[in-house]
C-alpha cells in the first residue's frame, strides 16, 4: 500500500508517520510512507496513492486543489484532511474526504479514522486492463486470484481466465497494493479472498491449486494471515 504525507510543517508529518507505522506495523499490512512538505512535489512524481494525509493550507498548492489531482489518478484513493482551520470542511466533504483532523491530533479518532479506511481500502478495487487475443480486457483487482512467474513468464489467474501479461512480476507487486495481496514466494502474489486452506509452508486456493510459501516470508505471513482474517 502507499501512502502520502503531504504537510509544510515536518513536526506534524513526522507525528503522523510515526502514529501510521505503528497501526499499519501492528496489522501486518505492506506498506510505503512517502513524504512531502512541498505539494508541487507530490503532482510531478505521478505516483498513485491509496491513502493519503493532505494539509490543506500549504504554499504553492492547496490541499483541496492537490486531492482532486490524486483522485484523477485513483478515484478511490482514501483521504484525510489535516488542518489547524476550520474554513474549509465543506469542500473536503465535496470531496468525499474520509475524515477531517484538526491540529494537534488526537491519537484515537487517528486510528478510528484508519480501521474504516482500510475496511474502504479493501472493498475499493482498482481496475487495469490485460492484453489477450488482440484485444484489451478490463478486469477488477479482486478478480485476480493470483499471479505466477514462471517459464519467462507473468501469468495472471483470475475468475475471467488465465492471461500471459506484458507486465512484470514486480511490475504486478506495486499495481496489486490492496491489504488483502500477499507476496507468499519470489514466483507467487495471492489473493487472500481466494485461500481455501492454509498450513505454514503452503496455502491452497480455489480448485484445490497448491501454493508454497517461502521459508523465509512463512513467520511473517503467518501473522498477516490473522491480522487478515481479524479485519474480514
Amino acid at each position: 500500500m502507499k501512502i502520502l504525507i503531504c504537510d509544510d510543517e515536518q513536526q506534524y508529518i513526522d507525528e503522523l508517520k510515526t502514529h501510521v507505522e505503528k497501526f499499519m506495523q501492528c496489522r501486518f499490512v505492506n506498506y510505503v510512507i512517502h513524504t512531502a512538505n512541498n505539494p508541487q512535489e507530490v503532482v510531478e512524481s505521478n505516483e498513485i496513492y491509496q491513502l493519503v494525509f493532505l494539509d490543506i493550507q500549504m504554499d504553492n498548492l492547496d490541499g483541496i486543489s492537490l486531492a482532486k489531482i490524486l483522485k484523477k489518478r485513483n478515484s478511490k484513493v482514501a483521504i484525510f484532511f489535516v488542518t489547524s482551520f476550520n474554513d474549509y470542511q465543506d469542500d473536503a466533504m465535496d470531496l468525499r474526504a474520509f475524515r477531517f483532523f484538526e491540529k494537534p491530533f488526537n491519537a484515537d479518532r487517528l486510528y478510528s479514522g484508519l480501521e474504516k479506511a482500510m475496511e474502504y481500502i479493501d472493498e475499493s478495487y482498482i481496475d487495469f486492463f490485460v492484453y489477450a487475443n488482440n484485444e484489451q480486457k478490463k478486469l477488477l483487482t479482486d478478480e485476480v486470484i493470483y499471479v505466477e512467474r514462471g517459464n519467462r513468464q507473468v501469468t495472471l489467474v483470475t475468475t475471467q481466465g488465465n492471461f500471459t501479461t506484458r507486465e512484470s512480476f514486480d511490475e504486478w507487486c506495486e499495481i496489486l497494493q490492496n491489504s488483502f495481496f500477499y507476496r507468499v514466494h519470489k514466483s507467487f502474489i495471492v489473493n487472500l479472498h481466494y485461500v481455501t486452506g492454509y498450513k505454514y509452508s503452503e496455502l491452497f486456493v480455489q480448485n484445490n491449486v497448491r501454493i508454497p510459501i517461502a521459508s523465509r516470508r512463512q513467520a511473517d505471513f503467518h501473522k498477516f494471515w490473522f491480522s487478515y482474517l481479524r479485519r474480514r
